[in-house]
Protein backbone atom coordinates (compact mmCIF):
# COMPACT_ATOMS: atom_id res chain seq x y z
CA UNK A 1 0.00 0.00 0.00
CA UNK A 2 1.02 3.62 -0.62
CA UNK A 3 1.56 4.92 2.52
CA UNK A 4 -0.26 8.26 1.93
CA UNK A 5 -2.96 6.30 0.52
CA UNK A 6 -5.19 5.48 3.81
CA UNK A 7 -8.95 6.75 4.47
CA UNK A 8 -9.12 8.62 7.18
CA UNK A 9 -12.74 8.67 9.10
CA UNK A 10 -13.57 12.08 11.30
CA UNK A 11 -15.53 10.69 14.54
CA UNK A 12 -16.04 13.86 15.67
CA UNK A 13 -15.70 17.72 15.87
CA UNK A 14 -15.74 19.99 18.43
CA UNK A 15 -14.24 23.43 20.46
CA UNK A 16 -12.49 22.87 23.50
CA UNK A 17 -12.68 26.13 25.74
CA UNK A 18 -10.60 27.37 28.50
CA UNK A 19 -12.26 25.09 31.56
CA UNK A 20 -12.55 28.52 33.47
CA UNK A 21 -14.06 31.98 32.20
CA UNK A 22 -11.31 34.10 30.67
CA UNK A 23 -11.27 38.01 30.41
CA UNK A 24 -11.33 39.12 26.97
CA UNK A 25 -8.43 40.91 26.28
CA UNK A 26 -6.23 42.13 23.06
CA UNK A 27 -2.62 40.98 22.49
CA UNK A 28 -0.50 42.97 19.97
CA UNK A 29 1.70 41.52 17.60
CA UNK A 30 5.59 42.01 17.95
CA UNK A 31 7.37 43.65 14.94
CA UNK A 32 8.69 40.17 14.10
CA UNK A 33 4.95 38.31 14.22
CA UNK A 34 4.24 41.30 11.82
CA UNK A 35 7.39 41.00 9.46
CA UNK A 36 7.50 37.28 9.17
CA UNK A 37 4.20 35.67 7.28
CA UNK A 38 2.03 33.16 9.34
CA UNK A 39 3.87 29.86 10.58
CA UNK A 40 1.64 27.09 10.70
CA UNK A 41 3.31 23.58 11.54
CA UNK A 42 2.01 20.12 12.98
CA UNK A 43 3.27 18.08 15.23
CA UNK A 44 2.45 14.21 14.94
CA UNK A 45 2.67 12.36 18.76
CA UNK A 46 3.05 8.35 18.46
CA UNK A 47 2.45 6.41 22.12
CA UNK A 48 1.75 2.98 22.85
CA UNK A 49 -1.42 2.65 24.70
CA UNK A 50 -0.07 0.94 27.63
CA UNK A 51 -3.04 1.55 29.89
CA UNK A 52 -5.45 -0.21 27.62
CA UNK A 53 -7.77 2.51 27.62
CA UNK A 54 -10.34 2.55 25.51
CA UNK A 55 -10.27 5.59 22.69
CA UNK A 56 -13.09 7.69 24.17
CA UNK A 57 -11.74 7.85 27.69
CA UNK A 58 -8.44 9.10 26.08
CA UNK A 59 -10.58 11.23 24.06
CA UNK A 60 -12.01 12.39 27.40
CA UNK A 61 -9.34 12.78 29.20
CA UNK A 62 -6.97 14.76 26.74
CA UNK A 63 -10.18 17.48 26.22
CA UNK A 64 -10.15 17.78 29.49
CA UNK A 65 -6.47 18.40 29.85
CA UNK A 66 -6.47 20.58 27.32
CA UNK A 67 -9.35 22.52 28.78
CA UNK A 68 -7.27 22.85 32.21
CA UNK A 69 -3.95 24.17 29.90
CA UNK A 70 -6.01 27.20 28.10
CA UNK A 71 -6.63 28.48 31.18
CA UNK A 72 -2.92 29.27 31.59
CA UNK A 73 -2.44 30.05 28.06
CA UNK A 74 -5.26 31.94 26.92
CA UNK A 75 -3.94 33.33 23.96
CA UNK A 76 -3.71 29.50 22.60
CA UNK A 77 -7.68 29.79 22.60
CA UNK A 78 -8.14 32.87 20.62
CA UNK A 79 -7.78 34.23 16.97
CA UNK A 80 -6.29 35.82 15.27
CA UNK A 81 -8.12 39.48 13.90
CA UNK A 82 -7.89 42.81 12.48
CA UNK A 83 -7.86 45.83 15.09
CA UNK A 84 -9.09 49.49 14.10
CA UNK A 85 -6.02 50.40 11.91
CA UNK A 86 -6.08 46.95 9.81
CA UNK A 87 -3.47 45.22 11.73
CA UNK A 88 -3.27 41.93 13.17
CA UNK A 89 -3.81 41.44 17.04
CA UNK A 90 -4.90 38.66 18.86
CA UNK A 91 -7.93 38.04 20.44
CA UNK A 92 -7.82 36.65 23.57
CA UNK A 93 -11.71 35.82 23.73
CA UNK A 94 -12.06 31.80 24.77
CA UNK A 95 -13.33 30.87 21.17
CA UNK A 96 -11.94 27.85 22.07
CA UNK A 97 -9.72 25.10 20.42
CA UNK A 98 -10.68 23.16 17.36
CA UNK A 99 -10.45 19.52 18.40
CA UNK A 100 -11.08 16.47 15.99
CA UNK A 101 -11.61 12.50 16.67
CA UNK A 102 -10.63 10.40 13.54
CA UNK A 103 -9.34 7.30 13.07
CA UNK A 104 -6.99 5.90 10.52
CA UNK A 105 -7.70 2.93 8.18
CA UNK A 106 -3.75 1.95 8.72
CA UNK A 107 -1.24 0.48 10.37
CA UNK A 108 1.12 3.10 12.15
CA UNK A 109 4.00 0.76 11.04
CA UNK A 110 2.80 1.18 7.75
CA UNK A 111 3.06 5.09 7.58
CA UNK A 112 6.07 6.78 6.42
CA UNK A 113 7.21 8.96 9.12
CA UNK A 114 10.57 9.75 6.71
CA UNK A 115 7.83 11.60 4.34
CA UNK A 116 5.09 13.22 6.49
CA UNK A 117 4.08 16.02 4.04
CA UNK A 118 2.63 13.17 1.99
CA UNK A 119 2.00 10.78 4.45
CA UNK A 120 0.83 12.65 7.28
CA UNK A 121 -0.43 16.00 6.58
CA UNK A 122 -3.63 16.66 6.28
CA UNK A 123 -4.65 13.43 7.47
CA UNK A 124 -3.41 12.43 10.60
CA UNK A 125 -2.49 15.87 11.37
CA UNK A 126 -5.35 18.65 10.73
CA UNK A 127 -4.99 21.36 8.98
CA UNK A 128 -5.66 24.87 10.82
CA UNK A 129 -9.01 26.42 10.13
CA UNK A 130 -10.02 28.69 12.83
CA UNK A 131 -8.17 30.12 15.69
CA UNK A 132 -4.56 29.65 16.76
CA UNK A 133 -4.37 26.35 17.63
CA UNK A 134 -6.04 22.78 16.19
CA UNK A 135 -6.16 18.95 17.81
CA UNK A 136 -6.71 15.69 16.07
CA UNK A 137 -7.25 12.45 17.91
Amino acid sequence: MNSGDFPVTIKRREVVAASLPVQDHWLPMSNLDLLLPPLHFGIFFCYKNVERESPENMAALLKKSLAQALVYFGPLAGEIVANGQGDPEVLCNNRGVDFTRACAGVELRDVDLYRPDFSVHGKLVPVLLHGLLSVQE
